[in-house]
């Protein structure tokens, strides 16, 4: 009963959170298809920037573990100068990234797509969103460590603001509503950045405003020591290699789509887009998993975590079999969102769903067991090690093969993308089964 009323409290934040979180690109490209699969396209080239860089900085957030386990006994200090060394961290990625891809944006794009006026939507598109990569680093360094000590509900109430004013500026931005100019592509860009200003003054205001919890001083954050650094960093940076591998694996694959077509590439797009919506709810048992498994690490007997791992286990299962069915009975509506794409597109992307909904099961199970379980205990260079053979040495080969040897269909190439995720159910699954994962982050931490 008391597992259930902490599953409760944590994950209905947790999945709001998550699905407030992916709107902000599902809007862009929801709203931006009525100018074409070009465009849509360009799209999906231009974000593989962002997605590239928000997977490092997943991996940075895995700090979060430290929080998670300093707040269960009670060390605030441990949790501020944990905060301060996320944000450094982070803020180097997001600049790093801004000055790369704000120099080679063009000859980036050009590895996606090889359409003239998808790189000039591409390139109006990106000159704008490197700005969100710095902001979304701080806003999200305090979003992180509030969800690590179970406070989600602020991230959740500012978040919905801020897409309430993603899709208003939208829909004043890309088509040109009233006083407002016509910038298509790049008044989504334009959208995104605005709305992130908001929720990054309301959310840091709030916090500090109303000294809510993680109202840390400047000197509070930034009293670590290089001998503190190490010590997490040493924990953190098999993630770090892991996120790093797995998202340019993901970018190649974006390359392959795009090797094969405009269709190819946006129907990837499209797919990957709604696939982030179907793992939302298991996104909510993962990261309540890895809060509830990390607190009960921090004591001396790990039974309870070891436990609880179980137990969310069987949820994942559950919610994947509901969520399979409800894929597969609304296909056809969810492909009418998309009616002013061509029927190539659709028919392309109605196949794919279906191919979705068939290994869901085995997304949802590796996306708790690596975000919820192995990550609670810091067991990262496992997961490292996972990404590495599944998707460089099964999926991306095979990929690869289809689109430039062999011309498979659309559909098949896509369900050699999708091994990576069945092939790494079935090694994670004896990680998961082993315990070694349940290891104590904090003990005899000075």
């Amino acid at each position: 009963m008391k597992f259930k009323r902490e599953v409760t409290l944590l994950v209905v934040p947790f999945v709001l959170h998550m699905l407030i979180s992916n709107s902000f690109s599902f809007i862009d490209t929801l709203m931006i298809t009525g100018l074409g699969e070009v465009a849509v396209a360009s799209i999906a080239a231009a974000s593989q920037f962002t997605f590239v860089l928000g997977m490092v900085l997943s991996a940075t957030y895995g700090m979060s573990a430290f929080i998670t386990q300093f707040y269960g006994i009670n060390q605030m200090n441990n949790v501020y100068r944990t905060m301060g060394l996320m944000l450094v961290t982070s803020l180097f990625f997001s600049v790093l990234a801004f000055i790369i891809v704000t120099v080679f944006k063009e000859q980036l794009l050009s590895f996606f797509i090889n359409d003239e006026q998808g790189i000039a939507y591409g390139v109006q598109y990106v000159s704008v969103i490197v700005f969100v990569f710095i902001l979304n680093a701080i806003k999200d360094t305090f979003g992180h460590a509030l969800g690590a000590i179970g406070k989600i509900k602020v991230n959740v109430v500012f978040g919905c603001i801020g897409m309430g004013l993603n899709t208003l500026f939208n829909y004043l931005l890309i088509y040109g509503i009233g006083w407002f100019p016509a910038y298509e592509v790049k008044g989504a860009a334009i959208a995104t950045l605005l709305s992130t200003i908001i929720s990054l003054l309301l959310l840091v205001g709030f916090i500090y405003g109303r000294r809510y919890y993680l109202h840390a001083r400047f000197d509070q954050l930034f009293s670590f020591n290089w001998s503190f650094c190490k010590r997490v960093y040493k924990t953190i940076y098999p993630l770090v290699l892991h996120e790093g591998i797995w998202s340019l694996g993901n970018m190649l694959y974006a390359v392959a789509f795009g090797h094969m077509g405009i269709v190819a590439l946006a129907t990837f797009q499209l797919a990957r887009i709604f696939n982030q919506y179907f793992l939302m709810g298991i996104s909510g048992f993962s990261y309540a998993a890895r809060v509830m498994i990390g607190r009960k690490l921090s004591s001396e007997d790990p039974s309870a975590a070891i436990t609880n791992a179980r137990e969310f286990t069987k949820l994942a299962i559950y919610s994947a079999i509901v969520v399979s069915v409800l894929i597969i009975l609304l296909n056809p509506l969810i492909v009418s969102l998309f009616a002013q794409l061509s029927p190539e597109v659709q028919r392309t992307f109605q196949n794919v769903l279906y191919i979705q909904g068939v290994v869901l099961t085995m997304y949802f199970l590796n996306h708790l067991w690596i975000v919820g379980v192995f990550r609670s205990g810091g067991d990262n260079v496992f997961s490292m090690k996972l990404v590495l053979c599944t998707t460089w040495f099964i999926a991306l080969p095979l990929v690869f093969l289809g689109a430039y040897v062999f011309h498979w269909s659309i559909e098949l190439v896509y369900f050699m993308f999708a091994l990576e995720e069945i092939t790494k159910s079935i090694f994670g699954y004896f990680r998961y089964r082993s315990n070694k994962w349940a290891r104590n982050l904090v003990q005899d931490f000075s």
